[in-house]
Protein backbone atom coordinates (compact mmCIF):
# COMPACT_ATOMS: atom_id res chain seq x y z
CA UNK A 1 0.00 0.00 0.00
CA UNK A 2 1.25 3.57 -1.24
CA UNK A 3 0.08 6.47 0.88
CA UNK A 4 0.27 9.64 -0.47
CA UNK A 5 -0.48 13.65 0.83
CA UNK A 6 -2.29 15.24 -1.39
CA UNK A 7 -3.26 19.54 -0.22
CA UNK A 8 -6.08 21.36 -1.62
CA UNK A 9 -6.19 25.00 -1.68
CA UNK A 10 -9.56 26.45 -2.77
CA UNK A 11 -9.95 30.39 -3.23
CA UNK A 12 -13.18 32.28 -3.51
CA UNK A 13 -12.25 33.53 -6.38
CA UNK A 14 -13.95 32.57 -9.05
CA UNK A 15 -10.91 31.52 -12.60
CA UNK A 16 -12.21 31.60 -16.32
CA UNK A 17 -10.08 28.25 -18.07
CA UNK A 18 -7.87 30.89 -19.91
CA UNK A 19 -7.01 32.77 -16.88
CA UNK A 20 -5.02 29.66 -15.25
CA UNK A 21 -1.63 30.83 -16.83
CA UNK A 22 -1.85 34.28 -15.42
CA UNK A 23 -2.90 32.75 -12.15
CA UNK A 24 -0.16 30.59 -12.39
CA UNK A 25 2.46 33.46 -13.23
CA UNK A 26 0.73 35.75 -10.44
CA UNK A 27 1.31 32.92 -7.80
CA UNK A 28 4.90 32.89 -9.28
CA UNK A 29 5.43 36.15 -9.29
CA UNK A 30 4.34 36.06 -5.56
CA UNK A 31 7.51 34.25 -4.36
CA UNK A 32 9.68 36.65 -5.27
CA UNK A 33 12.60 34.98 -6.24
CA UNK A 34 12.46 31.65 -3.58
CA UNK A 35 13.03 28.14 -4.58
CA UNK A 36 10.33 28.29 -7.15
CA UNK A 37 11.13 24.89 -8.92
CA UNK A 38 7.81 23.24 -8.14
CA UNK A 39 5.53 26.26 -8.72
CA UNK A 40 6.65 26.46 -12.60
CA UNK A 41 8.62 22.95 -13.26
CA UNK A 42 12.17 24.62 -15.24
CA UNK A 43 15.39 24.74 -14.69
CA UNK A 44 16.52 27.80 -15.77
CA UNK A 45 15.36 27.87 -20.15
CA UNK A 46 14.75 24.64 -19.57
CA UNK A 47 11.56 22.28 -18.69
CA UNK A 48 11.91 19.76 -15.31
CA UNK A 49 10.69 16.47 -17.05
CA UNK A 50 8.87 14.98 -14.89
CA UNK A 51 5.51 15.29 -13.21
CA UNK A 52 4.22 18.57 -12.03
CA UNK A 53 3.92 18.39 -7.80
CA UNK A 54 2.02 21.98 -7.60
CA UNK A 55 -0.78 22.37 -10.06
CA UNK A 56 -2.97 25.20 -10.91
CA UNK A 57 -6.93 24.50 -11.29
CA UNK A 58 -10.45 25.35 -11.80
CA UNK A 59 -12.56 23.47 -9.40
CA UNK A 60 -16.10 24.53 -9.52
CA UNK A 61 -15.13 27.51 -11.52
CA UNK A 62 -12.95 29.25 -8.78
CA UNK A 63 -9.25 28.96 -8.69
CA UNK A 64 -7.24 26.36 -6.76
CA UNK A 65 -3.74 24.50 -6.21
CA UNK A 66 -3.35 20.83 -5.85
CA UNK A 67 -0.25 19.84 -4.48
CA UNK A 68 0.89 15.96 -4.54
CA UNK A 69 4.08 14.65 -2.55
CA UNK A 70 7.02 17.20 -2.42
CA UNK A 71 4.63 19.83 -3.34
CA UNK A 72 2.34 19.86 0.11
CA UNK A 73 6.12 21.10 1.66
CA UNK A 74 6.73 23.36 -0.62
CA UNK A 75 3.54 25.23 -1.15
CA UNK A 76 4.31 27.07 2.43
CA UNK A 77 6.39 29.40 0.39
CA UNK A 78 3.80 30.95 -1.17
CA UNK A 79 1.88 31.27 2.20
CA UNK A 80 4.30 33.10 4.09
CA UNK A 81 4.48 35.83 1.31
CA UNK A 82 1.43 37.32 2.07
CA UNK A 83 0.94 38.90 -1.25
CA UNK A 84 -2.12 37.75 -2.42
CA UNK A 85 -2.85 40.98 -4.81
CA UNK A 86 -2.84 39.08 -8.26
CA UNK A 87 -2.85 40.65 -11.86
CA UNK A 88 -5.54 38.29 -14.05
CA UNK A 89 -4.76 39.64 -17.34
CA UNK A 90 -6.75 42.37 -17.75
CA UNK A 91 -8.43 42.30 -13.99
CA UNK A 92 -6.60 42.96 -10.15
CA UNK A 93 -7.83 40.59 -7.78
CA UNK A 94 -7.74 40.29 -4.29
CA UNK A 95 -7.22 36.28 -3.76
CA UNK A 96 -9.46 35.06 -0.40
CA UNK A 97 -8.94 31.14 0.45
CA UNK A 98 -12.01 29.63 1.21
CA UNK A 99 -10.77 25.84 1.66
CA UNK A 100 -7.18 24.08 2.55
CA UNK A 101 -7.50 20.63 2.90
CA UNK A 102 -4.95 17.64 2.96
CA UNK A 103 -5.65 13.83 2.67
CA UNK A 104 -3.59 10.67 2.42
CA UNK A 105 -4.82 8.54 -0.48
CA UNK A 106 -3.99 4.99 -0.89
CA UNK A 107 -2.48 4.72 -4.03
CA UNK A 108 -2.74 1.03 -5.30
CA UNK A 109 -4.25 -1.80 -7.17
CA UNK A 110 -7.22 -2.94 -6.10
CA UNK A 111 -9.41 -6.19 -6.81
CA UNK A 112 -12.39 -3.68 -6.87
CA UNK A 113 -12.19 -1.05 -9.61
CA UNK A 114 -12.91 2.71 -9.76
CA UNK A 115 -14.81 5.17 -12.24
CA UNK A 116 -13.40 8.83 -12.48
CA UNK A 117 -14.09 11.92 -14.51
CA UNK A 118 -11.59 12.95 -16.71
CA UNK A 119 -11.91 16.17 -17.85
CA UNK A 120 -9.80 18.64 -20.59
CA UNK A 121 -7.59 15.63 -20.96
CA UNK A 122 -4.98 15.94 -24.08
CA UNK A 123 -3.54 12.90 -25.07
CA UNK A 124 -2.83 13.24 -28.69
CA UNK A 125 0.23 14.69 -30.47
CA UNK A 126 0.92 15.19 -34.14
CA UNK A 127 1.74 12.07 -34.49
CA UNK A 128 -0.36 9.92 -32.56
CA UNK A 129 -3.02 11.83 -34.17
CA UNK A 130 -2.45 10.74 -37.21
CA UNK A 131 -3.17 7.38 -36.31
CA UNK A 132 -6.37 7.75 -34.20
CA UNK A 133 -7.92 9.63 -37.44
CA UNK A 134 -6.82 6.79 -39.49
CA UNK A 135 -8.83 4.31 -37.01
CA UNK A 136 -11.98 2.57 -38.92
CA UNK A 137 -13.81 2.81 -35.52
CA UNK A 138 -14.92 3.80 -32.42
CA UNK A 139 -13.38 0.64 -31.02
CA UNK A 140 -10.80 0.80 -32.57
CA UNK A 141 -9.68 4.31 -31.42
CA UNK A 142 -11.05 3.38 -27.75
CA UNK A 143 -8.63 1.21 -27.51
CA UNK A 144 -5.74 3.67 -28.23
CA UNK A 145 -7.11 6.54 -25.86
CA UNK A 146 -7.05 3.62 -22.88
CA UNK A 147 -3.17 2.34 -23.72
CA UNK A 148 -2.07 6.94 -23.72
CA UNK A 149 -4.17 7.22 -19.85
CA UNK A 150 -2.59 4.37 -19.13
CA UNK A 151 1.05 5.58 -19.69
CA UNK A 152 -0.58 8.93 -18.24
CA UNK A 153 -1.41 6.89 -15.13
CA UNK A 154 1.91 5.39 -15.21
CA UNK A 155 3.80 8.45 -15.66
CA UNK A 156 2.24 9.88 -12.23
CA UNK A 157 2.77 6.88 -10.30
CA UNK A 158 6.61 7.11 -11.54
CA UNK A 159 6.12 11.33 -11.12
CA UNK A 160 5.19 10.51 -6.76
CA UNK A 161 7.39 7.33 -6.51
CA UNK A 162 5.07 4.87 -6.46
CA UNK A 163 5.52 1.25 -8.04
CA UNK A 164 3.19 -1.29 -8.74
CA UNK A 165 3.57 -4.94 -9.34
CA UNK A 166 0.44 -6.15 -11.65
CA UNK A 167 -1.43 -4.67 -14.70
CA UNK A 168 -2.77 -1.58 -14.86
CA UNK A 169 -6.33 -1.84 -15.99
CA UNK A 170 -8.50 0.94 -17.98
CA UNK A 171 -11.96 1.23 -20.00
CA UNK A 172 -13.30 4.52 -21.06
CA UNK A 173 -16.60 4.22 -20.62
CA UNK A 174 -17.87 7.16 -22.29
CA UNK A 175 -16.43 10.28 -24.16
CA UNK A 176 -18.71 13.01 -23.02
CA UNK A 177 -17.36 15.84 -24.87
CA UNK A 178 -14.25 16.55 -27.55
CA UNK A 179 -13.64 20.17 -27.96
CA UNK A 180 -10.21 21.79 -29.11
CA UNK A 181 -7.72 23.26 -27.34
CA UNK A 182 -4.57 25.71 -27.05
CA UNK A 183 -1.30 23.73 -26.38
CA UNK A 184 1.83 25.58 -26.89
CA UNK A 185 0.32 27.46 -29.71
CA UNK A 186 -1.04 24.37 -31.08
CA UNK A 187 -5.29 23.24 -30.91
CA UNK A 188 -4.86 19.79 -29.98
CA UNK A 189 -8.26 17.62 -29.08
CA UNK A 190 -9.53 17.74 -25.96
CA UNK A 191 -11.55 14.99 -24.27
CA UNK A 192 -13.92 15.10 -21.65
CA UNK A 193 -14.93 11.16 -20.40
CA UNK A 194 -15.72 8.85 -17.62
CA UNK A 195 -12.96 5.75 -17.38
CA UNK A 196 -12.72 2.88 -15.06
CA UNK A 197 -9.54 1.78 -13.66
CA UNK A 198 -8.42 -0.71 -10.99
CA UNK A 199 -6.22 1.36 -9.30
CA UNK A 200 -7.12 4.50 -6.42
CA UNK A 201 -6.49 7.76 -7.67
CA UNK A 202 -6.34 11.11 -5.63
CA UNK A 203 -9.11 13.56 -6.61
CA UNK A 204 -8.60 16.57 -8.79
CA UNK A 205 -4.80 15.61 -9.93
CA UNK A 206 -4.05 15.82 -13.22
CA UNK A 207 -3.17 13.29 -16.29
CA UNK A 208 -1.57 13.93 -19.29
CA UNK A 209 -0.50 16.78 -21.30
CA UNK A 210 -0.34 19.96 -19.27
CA UNK A 211 -1.42 18.75 -16.04
CA UNK A 212 -0.30 21.53 -14.12
CA UNK A 213 -2.35 23.80 -15.49
CA UNK A 214 -5.85 22.09 -15.11
CA UNK A 215 -5.90 19.81 -18.10
CA UNK A 216 -6.60 15.99 -17.83
CA UNK A 217 -8.03 16.50 -14.16
CA UNK A 218 -9.46 13.41 -12.06
CA UNK A 219 -12.53 13.45 -9.95
CA UNK A 220 -14.01 9.91 -8.55
CA UNK A 221 -17.34 9.63 -10.09
CA UNK A 222 -20.56 10.89 -6.95
CA UNK A 223 -17.66 11.97 -5.23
Amino acid sequence: MSRLQVLTIKFENELQHNELQSFRGAVINSLEGKNDLLFHNHIGDNFRYAYPLIQYKRINKRASIVCVAEGTQEIGQFFSTGNFNFKLGERSVEMVVDQIFAKNYNVQLWQDEFQYYLRNWLPLNGDNYKQFRNFQSDLERDNFLQKILIGNILSFLKGVGITVESQILCRIDKILHVGRQQYKGVKLMSFDLIFTTNISLPDFIGLGKSASLGNGMVCMVNN
